[in-house]
């Protein structure tokens, strides 16, 4: 088998750098270390020069490719501003769930008007709720995210009250890790919290650590066959996907940390594992290929929000892998997969990632092992890796 060598630092987190740059706007001294060219990171980046050049009643057009934190983080953040709004995207975008932007919105004051190309905020900045904010988090946690990333400055105190369960809590605790870092108090009880009024940014700079949804995928090449060595890992990460290096452990994979360093190396059989991903969804792609090279059955569970990223998620990685010859079972939360030691090459087949950037990352792992795959849209890992093709070593 083919054996994968890599060394270096993988580019700042999109979902951090997103969560930062929303800070910033309401703070421009403050200094951002580290950075990402990603397709997400660029349009929020463009958004906001534009919201800072913005004139009270204005009308500004915002373009948000097919960032999904970029969508909702923004509509929160212009909503903060005088003026009229429109906020473009993809149809795909779009057709994620958007809902509960117009309910959060009209809570604070705001119109919000869904059309055919995008999602229109009508406001004159925040107007205190009577009865504070109630929302649900059930589709995403990202409405409840930009909420809280979009609550500095504010003229009144903000009582809000999730309903039901937090889908992915994971990351928005990760958001109320980078926002206490950032200098912004809350309490919390349960499901209702409270931000005070009149906060400001307390840090002059803050560190953005590399992208960890990143770093797997190609983590998971050397956890096939060979070795891989990362620079600047983070000692403690609120990311989510930093979930990868327990289940590489149960896998039999060695990830080793020493200080700011990563290593990761194949073992000699590579374990099947039982996975709850509810709150690492996006580790499920090139996660049920990896299952895919291990010995037995491997069951990836717990998240049913995949039918609903950028594509459907769980029906597309079985037909990369039903494609590759390898037998699979769709769950409604996930996808069962049985492995075997090693690419068995059936023939060669084009692979349509559905414009998802970690489809294409999937499909990549198969191709380098011996699969011969022609990758369709190659250049969709632009939305999270545009580094990603040069990292690998794979002609997509």
């Amino acid at each position: 088998m083919k054996t994968f060598r890599f060394q270096g630092r993988i580019p700042a987190s999109k979902s951090l750098m997103n969560r930062s740059l929303i800070v910033q706007s309401f703070e421009p001294a403050l200094k951002l270390i580290g950075d990402s060219s990603c397709d997400d990171v660029t349009h929020l980046k463009l958004s906001l020069k534009k919201l800072s050049c913005n004139k009270p009643g204005q009308r500004t057009v915002f373009d948000c490719g097919e960032g999904g934190t970029t969508l909702r983080f923004l509509a929160l953040r212009v909503s903060r501003e005088k003026g009229e709004f429109l906020l473009k995207g993809t149809p795909r975008l779009l057709r994620r769930p958007q809902k509960e932007v117009k309910t959060l919105l009209k809570q604070l004051g705001a119109k919000v008007v869904f059309e055919k190309k995008g999602i229109r905020i009508i406001s004159e900045g925040w107007k205190q709720p009577a009865e504070g904010i109630v929302l649900s988090a059930k589709d995403s946690s990202q409405f409840l995210s930009a909420l809280f990333l979009n609550a500095w400055n504010l003229a009144f105190d903000l009582k809000i009250t999730v309903r039901g369960k937090i889908t992915s809590e994971s990351y928005f605790l990760m958001t109320l890790k980078v926002l206490k870092d950032l200098g912004l108090k809350f309490s919390r009880r349960g499901n209702i919290f409270y931000i005070p009024r009149n906060q400001k940014v307390k840090l002059a700079q803050y560190t953005v650590e590399s992208d960890l949804s990143s770093l797997f995928s190609v983590a998971s090449f050397a956890g096939v066959s060979g070795k891989a060595i990362f620079k600047d890992f983070p000692k403690k990460s609120f990311q989510p996907d930093a979930a990868f290096t327990q289940v590489f452990k149960k896998m039999g994979i060695r990830n080793i940390q020493q200080g700011k360093i990563l290593s990761v190396s194949s073992p000699k059989i590579l374990k099947a594992v039982k996975v709850n991903l509810q709150n690492a969804p996006d580790l499920f792609p090139v996660l049920a290929v990896l299952c895919s090279f291990a010995e037995g059955r491997s069951v990836l569970f717990g998240a049913p929000q995949l039918a609903y990223k950028e594509s459907n998620r769980i029906q597309k990685t079985a037909e990369l892998l039903k494609k590759a010859g390898i037998s699979c079972k769709p769950r409604k939360d996930g996808l069962e997969i049985q492995g075997r030691s090693g690419i068995i090459p059936v023939a060669s087949f084009m692979f349509d990632p559905d414009k998802d950037h970690r489809l294409a990352m999937a499909a990549a792992l198969l191709k380098y092992f011996g699969q011969e795959i022609k990758i369709k849209d190659p250049e969709v890992v632009c939305k999270s890796f545009p580094e990603f093709w040069k990292y690998v070593g794979v002609q997509a």
